[in-house]
């Protein structure tokens, strides 16, 4: 080999210890990104695109176990047991609902 190619060889060498040395610190990162809510980016939806289009069955599972974890608050009527502290509308809901 020539003097290019050890040069070439020994700066490859040098690029995969240094991710090796920092994968760890990369890793840490993403899923504290995770565990704030920020991970993703701009092509974050993507994925659920091509379920949509390839994989039909799995977006369906993903939209049922969405609507399952997904509690919505019921809405306010008048008569409802609430009230109004510090500006902010308290709800209180039953733990047993009666059914309807």
């Amino acid at each position: 080999m020539d003097a290019l190619g050890w040069t070439v060889l020994a700066g490859l060498a040098v690029a995969t210890a240094v991710v090796i040395a920092l994968a760890p610190r990369f890793k840490r990162h993403h899923l504290q990104k995770q565990l704030d809510g920020t991970a993703g980016g701009s092509l974050a939806g993507v994925g659920s695109g091509f379920d949509s289009v390839w994989r039909p069955s799995a977006e369906d599972a993903h939209a049922d176990w969405e609507a399952q974890v997904e509690m919505p608050a019921p809405a306010p009527a008048p008569g409802d047991k609430g009230r109004v502290e510090d500006g902010r509308l308290v709800i209180e809901v039953a733990d047993d609902p009666e059914p309807a």
